[in-house]
């Protein structure tokens, strides 16, 4: 069995709660982030999210959502610390998936 990670992005700015990174460049800022920590399997889409922050506002936003395989926990972990950083964000949702891989 192999681990599948999902990490869903949102591009609202933590303190202001817009988007303050325009979604082409926010995508080139994740892209680069996964070639810099050597990921060899990925896919990154867009979608639309609602997020509740911790002080209870409600936001809804634009949303990257990147799968990734063949990684290392310790290389996820240090990549949503990059992201949360660079994006500023509040937090990176991560889900995780024990799945069989299999190429035909």
């Amino acid at each position: 069995m192999e681990k599948k990670y999902i990490l869903n992005v949102g591009l609202n700015d933590k303190d202001t709660k817009i988007q303050k990174i325009d979604s082409i460049e926010a995508y080139k800022i994740v892209e680069n982030t996964l070639l810099n920590n050597g990921l060899s399997g990925y896919t990154i889409y867009q979608g639309k999210g609602l997020y509740k922050h911790d002080n209870g506002d409600i936001t809804q936003e634009n949303t990257l959502i990147i799968e990734i395989l063949f990684a290392s926990d310790d290389i996820i972990n240090k990549i949503i610390k990059i992201l949360k950083q660079v994006l500023n964000q509040e937090s990176i949702l991560k889900q995780v998936q024990e799945i069989t891989i299999s190429f035909e």
